[in-house]
């Protein structure tokens, strides 16, 4: 029988098995897309055990859950085939897996222990981006700041900034140069006021706080280092300083901290993602341990040289170069369609072709898009063709108005004074509470500086309520008080079981119509998510679920989705997702590279790396499409193709237009790059037409000198068509309005065109 050690590194390649054994000190893991870093992970974790650490002593973050879960299904399938074996023993011995998950998961496990250290409740919460942007309105409101000066999303946007660079309000005070920015820094003040009288923390603070615990906090900080002696740090490029200085923190006892991750998927640096974390690891940890993983184990060899190509322009970038044993495959399809409707209906069509002719399923399929802007087409296509479909970043079930009642509910049981939940559910179901009981209140709160909560508790004293409403409003604070109790002996579903059927919920969510089914069906599929929760106590149960609801993504929530669809998402949102076919959009000049980044260089370069993340989701089947002229945020523009497609190899591409010109045009210009260079035919196609191109094609027959200056408004004769005037000008292609009233798209280099 083999030994656990032989268990543990079979199957690894070189570099994998230098990772798995390379346990003590810090360790840098480059890894390319594709590229097995979980394998190597799991591994590294299971050679840990087996060297004889307590799991309880290792540590691995991830950023979401669908990583750690998959991750903890590997170690405990490695640990079911090394059953036997001393490997296995821990297992019966300890009885624990490592602690895996989120940055955020991790951080609220132990402020569930410890943030009373730092003078805060244990009962918080967790204040998601709906709740976060009611309270935003309401911190703005009070300032009398405008909304259309300051918007709720952008303030809270800045704020995220601020705090994943670990700023508080007075350290932003210093960056705030501008009125506007002064009145983002007051919001700020004020926000962070809101959250802690609602004993709240949003996503950003669960990060701070463990950081400013194990700042303040000596002690706290030593037990956790002495607990998790050996760290783990997936998707490291994609870390914000305040990770970095968790990580730190924690690392800085044993030094053992494995950091694994691609520069060239760095691609959240609007989340504040600082990819220097992963660019200077080895000047922070001179002695660390550098491995390189470049064997690919997605896509085909084409995919990711056309990927190579893309990324290869950024400067500065550890140099790596993946390859595959999967070496033949298809080209990657790079086509031109003549505006957004006709990409959106070509998309569909090949991913629908892809479904009928080769048998890839819609699920295994996608369709990528820089900009949310961008779905809607794709959307209405689908319906047009019948194709069934997903969108990733839509209306998320927890944020569905039916469902965040009740879990808004659940929040006030847990903690009346969050007072963004109180208000939310005073009047739900209708309790004849309208909104001039409820500024009666709130004015009564702030002139005795009281809470909603402790206000409502003495209603009887506000004599500008009447004396019915003032009964709705105390049977609703004996309901919540009742449910308090409750939560003590009964787990979150039984809890929440009986609460629904307290306020009648059914029958206020059904009104005969097929929505108020699938509201009460929403609430039912809530109740069915808490079951998961009943093997724990009471409130843990309670606690463990809001927090699990807090911290779902989009993302993960894919796997949960059975159906044949395909899938529409942002190519933000797919980074860690890989398909048999993927169709990227909008590869334009203002989309793709965005407008937003062509004159900042680093913003560029990560532009370049979205595309590269994008182009190595695809296993077997890559299409990038762009379009002529395009109607986009309410104006038609006629972009040039993206600069990135340039930086594609020709060999392992496929060009396709809907225009015949065009390909013309395309051809005549790799045609005078390739004159003399020896290289092989290659292939153009037009719809269903191919044509063939060799070094010696002569492309030069046009009578039009292009050294004359041809520009927009230029004015030109054709032979045929008359005198016109040049509208646009794309590379080689022109297009002319000619005063005999018809518009033609011509190629310079073969169209007999005079300037005048």
């Amino acid at each position: 029988m083999p030994t656990a050690k032989e268990l543990i590194t079979a199957n690894l390649n070189k570099p994998q098995c230098q990772a798995v054994m390379q346990t003590e000190g810090p360790v840098l893991i480059l890894a390319g897309a594709g590229s097995g870093k979980t394998r190597a992970l799991t591994h590294r974790i299971a050679k840990l055990i087996d060297d004889g650490v307590p799991p309880w002593q290792i540590l691995a973050v991830t950023f979401t859950n669908k990583a750690a879960t998959e991750m903890k299904e590997r170690i405990e399938n490695l640990l079911h085939i090394t059953e036997g074996t001393e490997l296995s023993q821990w297992h019966m011995n300890a009885g624990k897996m490592p602690v895996m998950g989120t940055f955020h998961s991790v951080c609220a496990r132990i402020l569930r222990r410890d943030i009373d250290k730092i003078g805060r409740d244990r009962t918080f919460v967790i204040y998601d981006t709906d709740d976060q942007k009611r309270l935003m309105k309401e911190v703005l409101r009070e300032m009398n700041v405008d909304e259309q000066e300051l918007k709720p999303k952008a303030a809270l946007g800045y704020i995220s900034r601020f705090k994943s660079e670990a700023l508080s309000p007075k350290q932003a005070e210093a960056q705030a140069s501008t009125p506007r920015m002064q009145h983002v820094v007051t919001a700020y003040k004020k926000y962070q006021k809101a959250l802690s009288d609602a004993n709240a923390l949003d996503f950003d603070d669960i990060l701070l706080e463990t950081v400013r615990i194990f700042t303040e906090v000596p002690e706290v900080l030593e037990r956790y280092q002495n607990t998790w002696k050996y760290i783990h740090v997936d998707e490291y490029q994609d870390t914000n300083h305040v990770q970095y200085l968790l990580i730190t923190l924690l690392a800085k006892k044993h030094q053992n901290l494995c950091v694994i991750g691609d520069p060239d998927q760095s691609i959240y640096a609007f989340r504040g993602a600082d990819i220097r974390n992963i660019m200077e690891f080895e000047k922070e940890y001179p002695n660390a341990k550098r491995i390189k993983l470049e064997q690919n184990y997605r896509s085909t060899q084409p995919i990711l040289d056309a990927a190579d190509g893309v990324i290869d322009a950024n400067p500065n970038r550890p140099e790596k170069k993946m390859w595959t044993e999967n070496t033949e495959g298809s080209n990657v399809i790079i086509q031109e369609l003549s505006d957004e409707k006709k990409e959106a209906l070509e998309a569909v069509k090949a991913a629908d072709e892809m479904h009928r002719k080769k048998g890839i399923n819609l699920s295994d399929q996608v369709i990528v898009y820089r900009t949310n802007a961008q779905s809607r087409l794709f959307e209405e296509a689908c319906l047009k063709n019948g194709i069934p479909y997903r969108i990733l970043g839509g209306v998320k079930f927890y944020a569905r108005k039916e469902v965040k009642d009740i879990l808004s509910y659940l929040h006030v049981i847990l903690n009346p004074y969050d007072t963004i939940s109180l208000l939310r559910i005073i009047n739900i179901p209708s309790r004849k509470i309208g909104l001039t009981t409820i500024a009666k209140l709130q004015v009564f709160a702030s002139s005795n500086d009281m809470t909603l909560w402790d206000t409502l508790n003495i209603v009887h004293q506000i004599q500008e309520i009447n004396e019915p409403t003032k009964e709705h409003l105390q049977k609703f604070v004996e309901l919540i008080l009742q449910y308090q109790e409750k939560s003590k002996t009964e787990v979150v579903a039984e809890l929440s079981g009986h609460l629904i059927h307290a306020i009648d919920i059914e029958h206020w969510l059904k009104d005969d119509t097929e929505e108020g089914e699938n509201r009460w069906g929403n609430v039912q599929e809530l109740l069915s998510v808490m079951h998961k929760y009943d093997a724990l106590e009471a409130q843990s149960s309670l606690m463990s679920f809001l927090e699990e609801v807090a911290l779902v993504s989009e993302v993960d929530k894919l796997q949960d989705q059975a159906s044949d669809a395909l899938t529409l998402m942002t190519l933000h949102l797919c980074k860690g997702l890989e398909f048999e076919h993927v169709i990227m959009a909008g590869c334009e000049e203002g989309i793709f590279p965005h407008a937003n980044s062509l004159f900042d260089k680093d913003q560029l370069e990560e532009e370049r790396r979205i595309m590269y993340v994008g182009m190595t989701r695809a296993k077997k089947h890559l299409r990038m499409t762009y379009a002529r002229t395009r109607m986009l945020w309410g104006q038609t523009q006629s972009n040039a193709p993206s600069r990135f497609l340039d930086d594609i190899p020709d060999a392992v591409t496929e060009r396709r237009s809907d225009e015949l010109l065009s390909a013309f045009s395309w051809a005549s210009q790799k045609g005078e790059q390739r004159s003399g260079s020896g290289v092989q035919p290659y292939k153009q196609k037009s719809d269903d037409i191919t044509i063939e191109f060799d070094q010696d094609t002569d492309f030069s027959s046009g009578n039009f000198n292009q050294d004359n200056e041809l520009a927009e408004g230029s004015r030109v004769e054709h032979p045929t068509f008359g005198k016109g005037t040049v509208m646009t000008l794309r590379g080689d292609i022109v297009e002319i309005n000619f005063d005999i009233g018809q518009k033609k798209t011509l190629v310079m280099s073969i169209a007999p065109l005079k300037l005048l």
